[in-house]
């Protein structure tokens, strides 16, 4: 309801002109609560309402099946078989609660869809997701989320041998000891017009020349604000690596290579299409890219995409299409240690 200024002598006469008066006073508006958490197997048509909502119905499910979820649903989920997991509707959510990572998929492929994912808390790996085989995000935002400040992936951690993928897809705002956004362990990632932005990896670097190495006892994590690739193979088709920060090495991505008998056996980063890694920053070097090792090759070290068969995605083998981006504006420098990436120099 409006309120109207009046001139204060028309409203004095008005007001004695009255034989009687009465107020009314509007209540205030309800203030709605999160939407509740309903699901619906799309084969089967069962609903599900309640706390448990998303877990029964996961449960319960066959593998292929679609599950419809409305609503804020609190937990922490599991999924072991094919299944897809698909948000109805702008507030579609798993909310962790800060109680414990929000999904694991410990078996077969989980295609999530039109879903926020927000508010997994764990000691261990992948605050939002962990992938032990293979997932697919379309239209997906991961963000919020953390992992432990010794472990890895605040948003999304992909195990050994794992595959992961998104597609129109956001990973921002989350943190960890190391890979802030996302961690790859020897696995395959594919992001496709997807952005990692404003990751954290927070920990205080080690002692180990790189600051970022592994040992028993354990050494202190803190590179990867955005993307670490750990002797996989990923290829960024354009996307964008922004904002990220860490405490050491790799603010936007740090792409590691893997060695057997001092000969380099895996670890590949791809950027194709407009794929841009910009702003980025490290606490010692590599703002945007930090590399274990200056190789590149077909199968080695960080590439450009030239069009051709040569540089395939790793997940689907389709051609990826040339790389027109960008690396700039990363702090302390763009890439370190000197890198050549399609015929150009990336270094300070």
């Amino acid at each position: 309801m409006g309120i109207q200024r009046k001139r204060a002598g028309a409203w004095l006469a008005g007001a004695l002109g009255l034989a009687a008066s009465s107020v009314v006073l509007a209540a205030p508006a309800a203030v709605a609560g999160p939407p509740p958490c309903q699901t619906k197997n799309v084969r089967t048509g069962v609903e599900y309402k309640g706390a448990s909502a998303v877990t029964t119905a996961i449960t319960e499910a066959a593998a292929g099946d679609t599950i419809s979820i409305w609503g804020i649903c609190y937990g922490n989920f599991t999924v072991d078989k094919d299944l897809t997991l698909r948000g109805q509707g702008k507030n579609a959510t798993l909310d962790g609660n800060e109680q414990g990572r929000v999904l694991a998929i410990d078996g077969g492929t989980t295609s999530i869809r039109n879903l926020k994912i927000t508010n997994g808390e764990t000691a261990g790996l992948g605050g939002g997701i962990y992938v032990a085989t293979a997932a697919v995000l379309d239209n997906v935002l991961v963000t919020g989320n953390s992992a432990g400040s010794t472990q890895f992936g605040g948003g999304i951690a992909a195990d050994l041998a794992s595959s992961l993928t998104l597609i129109d897809s956001t990973v921002s705002g989350n943190t960890a000891g190391s890979s802030g956004g996302i961690d790859m362990f020897r696995a395959k990632a594919t992001l496709i017009n997807s952005t990692v932005a404003g990751n954290h990896a927070t920990r205080t670097p080690g002692s180990e020349p790189d600051g970022c190495g592994f040992g028993d006892p354990v050494v202190l994590y803190s590179c990867a604000g955005g993307i670490w690739n750990y002797q996989g193979t990923l290829a960024l088709v354009d996307s964008t690596v922004s904002g990220n920060t860490a405490a050491y090495r790799g603010g936007g991505i740090a792409s590691y290579v893997r060695f057997v008998d001092g000969n380099p056996v895996s670890g590949l980063t791809i950027l194709s299409g407009a794929t841009s890694i910009s702003s980025n920053t490290a606490g010692d070097q590599g703002g945007g890219i930090f590399a274990s090792t200056t190789s590149a090759s077909t199968t080695i070290g960080v590439v450009a995409a030239d069009g051709t068969a040569t540089y395939k995605d790793p997940i689907s083998a389709s051609t990826l299409p040339a790389w027109m981006g960008s690396i700039s504006g990363n702090t302390p420098d763009q890439c370190s240690p000197t890198l050549t990436i399609g015929g150009a120099t990336c270094g300070a």
